[in-house]
């Protein structure tokens, strides 16, 4: 079935229910117009695609086993648009609680459509038992630092959107009986355009300073760029070779050509020198894995790193020692240890929050501070009270900060053998690289991207954001389960 017939089969469902969508969709319309007016256009322009697509998912999501699951992927990406056009209206009590309610409806239609899944798969005598240990062990430790948390209903209520929720997506996904090759790849490409289309608001935002104002800036927060980088990473690799090569998935290869169009624009607007290091990384490994189209991935590369070059090369950091090389010439590239031994100079900035996040971790080392706490820790451990900082401003330290030093441990342990199976799974079989080479390049990428620029798998303020720990844990399932079918082969 095509992209198109799946669009018509989706409309064709809804249609049942125009006249209730219609008059949902016109009562909240309504009701943003008389609360904010035209005082903020673009809020409420923004709400016409939004309230849209929550009513709309939430009766998809009825249909059927597949579509709830395929919606509920692109769906959770995009809402925390929708809880940043809640606070412009003054309704942020309501805003997280739609994560809850997504949820909730997800758990219901696979309970509504349990005759689709093998529960014995993901019970700790099933072929997934390995797993099911590893998660058993992050639910306790994560419940221990919750109790021995600063804000316990906060700990409490992360911890439950960001490993209860994710875990029973991963069972999901496991314990699904048809989940073949096929399928995989529409999940693939549901979660590629939930993502893809929650960049949106940063490339608009960024494309507008730059035309009307002369200025490159963007979002700050859960749709700002850097925390939207973070996870849009982990499917790069996905969208590049897909809408490269189509034959790996010519039902979807022209889907994948507007999600790469999209993306493009969206990197080309970027100026942080981790995401230069982490696409160029990425794209290499791809690039080497496709080989015989090396000379389409140059060219999208040139597009790129020319946008994203001349951007990095227009920081204040570099136009520092420009200032001193017109000044001293080119001996201002020798002192302070060369080019790069400036830049770690420059790059001082994280490191304040990282003896914040060292102390924290020494007081607490087994089981962090609890979810979310960072941010209430900071200036006790001798963070500036001017501007407190809401996580680590790295992947390892922000688990360790938090939940501590054995979960940090046992999660990185897993996901290196994960790695490491997938890798040899790759070797001993070349039909699955199409599907785990991409995945490990998107988590690879991630890491090097989180650990030099500061990406969080959360973030714990409104408008709080679950997008990167949820895109992380479908990718590292769909892996599993690949793996799991070739060992059973």
């Amino acid at each position: 079935m095509t992209f198109i017939e799946e669009m018509k089969g989706y409309v064709d469902y809804l249609k049942k229910y125009k006249f209730l969508i219609i008059a949902l969709y016109v009562l909240i319309e309504i009701a943003i117009f008389l609360k904010i007016g035209t005082t903020n256009i673009f809020t409420f322009a923004s709400s016409f695609f939004v309230t849209l697509f929550v009513i709309c998912s939430m009766f998809l999501m009825f249909k059927d086993f597949e579509t709830n699951l395929i919606v509920y992927l692109a769906g959770v990406p995009l809402i925390p648009l929708s809880l940043y056009i809640l606070a412009r209206l003054g309704l942020k009590f309501i805003g997280t609680p739609i994560y809850f309610i997504y949820f909730a409806i997800f758990i219901i239609n696979v309970y509504k459509n349990r005759n689709e899944i093998d529960l014995f798969k993901v019970s700790v005598k099933g072929k997934y038992k390995g797993l099911i240990f590893v998660y058993i062990i992050l639910i306790v430790l994560a419940l221990i630092s919750t109790i021995f948390s600063y804000n316990r209903l906060e700990s409490l209520k992360l911890m439950f959107m960001v490993l209860i929720s994710m875990i029973l997506l991963s069972l999901t996904i496991l314990s699904y009986k048809k989940l073949d090759r096929m399928f995989i790849e529409k999940i693939i490409t549901y979660l590629a355009i939930g993502v893809t289309i929650s960049s949106i608001p940063d490339i608009v935002v960024a494309i507008f300073n730059l035309v009307f104002r002369g200025v490159n800036q963007h979002l700050y927060g859960a749709l700002g760029s850097n925390f939207m980088l973070g996870y849009t990473i982990i499917v790069l690799p996905y969208i590049l070779m897909f809408s490269v090569n189509k034959d790996i998935l010519p039902r979807y290869n022209w889907v994948y050509k507007i999600l790469m169009v999209i993306q493009i624009v969206n990197l080309s607007t970027q100026k942080s020198r981790g995401i230069l290091v982490a696409v160029a990384f990425c794209i290499i490994l791809v690039t080497i894995l496709d080989i015989k189209n090396y000379k389409k991935y140059l060219f999208i590369s040139l597009i790129i790193f020319a946008c994203l070059g001349y951007n990095v090369s227009h920081r204040w950091e570099f136009n520092e020692i420009k200032e001193e090389i017109e000044i001293k010439g080119s001996e201002a590239l020798l002192d302070n240890g060369g080019l790069i031994g400036r830049f770690i100079e420059q790059a001082k900035s994280r490191r304040p929050i990282w003896n914040v996040a060292l102390a924290m971790i020494f007081d607490h080392p087994y089981f962090g501070v609890g979810l979310g706490q960072f941010k209430n820790f900071y200036v006790t451990y001798g963070g500036s009270p001017k501007k407190i900082y809401m996580d680590a401003h790295n992947i390892i330290f922000d688990i360790a900060t938090e939940v501590g030093l054995i979960f940090t441990a046992v999660f990185f342990i897993s996901i290196l053998i994960l790695v490491i199976k997938s890798i040899i799974c790759c070797v001993k079989n070349r039909r699955y690289i199409q599907i785990l080479c991409p995945a490990i390049i998107g988590i690879m990428t991630l890491f090097i991207y989180g650990n030099i620029t500061g990406q969080a798998f959360f973030t714990s303020t409104y408008p709080i954001s679950i997008t990167p720990a949820f895109v992380f844990v479908v990718i590292i399932s769909i892996m599993v389960k690949v793996i799991k079918h070739k060992e059973r082969e």
